[in-house]
């Protein structure tokens, strides 16, 4: 791909996702569908002007990371902290009911035990992405949205580590308590080490104080800052066998927890506040409509080759169904069990219904390695695409059916 057919392709794909979801905005509709019919008009289902491709890819999926970042920085860390047992029940619960109700559908419909056990987990994931994007133009409250970017931390903290057992029992690798161990001690370490010794180590020795500075410009030393620690958490993350974008949405986290404490004179909240300012405007405007948009290229190339069997209709429609079914309940009851009443706990399980990038790299591997068909491939990627634009559809539904003021 040249220098000029890259330029050319991010500029298309900004200015009709951005474009799009302007327009559905003004609808009252969730401005990340247009930002997916975007891509899709762009990819080789309709105009064919663009085609998906690693070099694309990876640009777009910086903008997950600066998603995510922002989405760390807007958290509520004292409502966080508050509701966390509550993140816990939600996300555990919705996890559960997902992979029951999807791998039920998968073994009636024929497929192996172990092929419907590994859908089934990798779709009982909720998209953090999805659950972020959907929530900065919602009315919820300070505490529904904690309880909802919480849960999706929680379970993709349990998805990835069924993720891990089952893709070893699919590939042929022994699951001893060794490994089990080796898998769990790994992420808790990142999570110790993410939100308790880091930032009281950096609380402590006043790191970013020192970033602050002073006069109109204060805030640009410490924009870099987070940004490339944004970066690193990510690549930690990564390593650590979780998202690299859950550790964008942690590094988020931190500092929208430092920003949350008093400081001298409020030069802490005066900071905060102008990074929030940087940052969000270049979220919305760049960074969304060009992942988004590449979630609508993939969309639209695979629809563009995809053969239609009777077999791929009721697969698509039944699993799409039951993923969405399975946040809606699983989530819903834990927000109930929780204390919330049923208008927010049916927002909640509707919210955490989004699959997003984490599935389509873990359906990839699985393709690449024999271990599903590229029939049921191309099924369960397009599943994964419904439930990302059909959440925002329904969320939007439910608002105004059952949250509008009287």
């Amino acid at each position: 791909m040249t220098l000029e057919s890259f330029f050319l392709s991010v500029l298309l794909l900004i200015l009709l996702a951005r474009v799009l979801g302007i327009l559905f905005a003004k609808f009252n509709f969730q401005s990340l569908v247009g930002e997916v019919l975007g891509g899709v008009i762009l990819s080789p289902l309709l105009l064919g002007w663009i085609v998906p491709n690693e070099t694309l890819k990876i640009f777009s999926e910086f903008g997950i990371i600066m998603l995510m970042l922002l989405s760390g920085l807007l958290t509520d860390y004292r409502k966080f902290q508050e509701h966390k047992f509550k993140s816990i029940l939600v996300g555990v619960l919705g996890v559960l009911f997902s992979m029951i109700l999807i791998f039920s559908v998968m073994y009636a419909l024929g497929f192996g035990l172990i092929v419907s056990l590994l859908i089934s987990v990798i779709l009982s994931n909720t998209a953090v992405e999805v659950c972020a994007r959907l929530l900065m133009n919602k009315t919820a409250g300070k505490n529904t949205h904690a309880i909802i970017m919480g849960a999706s931390f929680v379970d993709d903290i349990v998805a990835v580590f069924l993720i891990g057992v089952v893709g070893s029992i699919a590939l042929g690798t022994e699951v001893t308590p060794q490994y089990l161990t080796f898998i769990s001690a790994r992420v808790i370490l990142f999570i110790v080490l993410s939100l308790i010794i880091i930032p009281y180590f950096m609380e402590r020795y006043r790191v970013i104080d020192h970033l602050i500075g002073s006069g109109p410009q204060r805030e640009k030393v410490l924009l870099t800052f987070t940004i490339l620690f944004a970066i690193l958490f990510a690549i930690i993350a990564h390593y650590s066998g979780l998202q690299g974008i859950i550790g964008a949405y942690i590094a988020g986290l931190i500092i929208g927890q430092w920003g949350s404490k008093v400081g001298p004179l409020l030069r802490r909240r005066v900071a905060y506040d102008d990074l929030v300012d940087d940052i969000e405007p270049m979220s919305h405007a760049l960074f969304t409509p060009l992942f988004f948009g590449y979630v609508g290229l993939q969309l639209g190339s695979i629809l563009s080759s995809f053969v239609v069997t009777t077999l791929v209709v009721v697969l698509v429609i039944s699993i799409s169904i039951m993923a969405l079914l399975g946040k809606l309940i699983g989530c819903g009851l834990g927000a109930r069990l929780s204390g919330l009443s049923r208008t927010e706990s049916g927002f909640i399980g509707l919210a955490m219904g989004g699959r997003g990038a984490l599935e389509l790299v873990l359906l990839t591997i699985s393709y690449d390695k024999g271990i599903i068909s590229g029939e049921l491939f191309a099924a369960v990627v397009i599943v994964t695409l419904i439930t990302v634009i059909a959440t925002p559809l329904l969320l939007t539904f439910y608002e105004r059916k059952f949250m509008a003021s009287p």
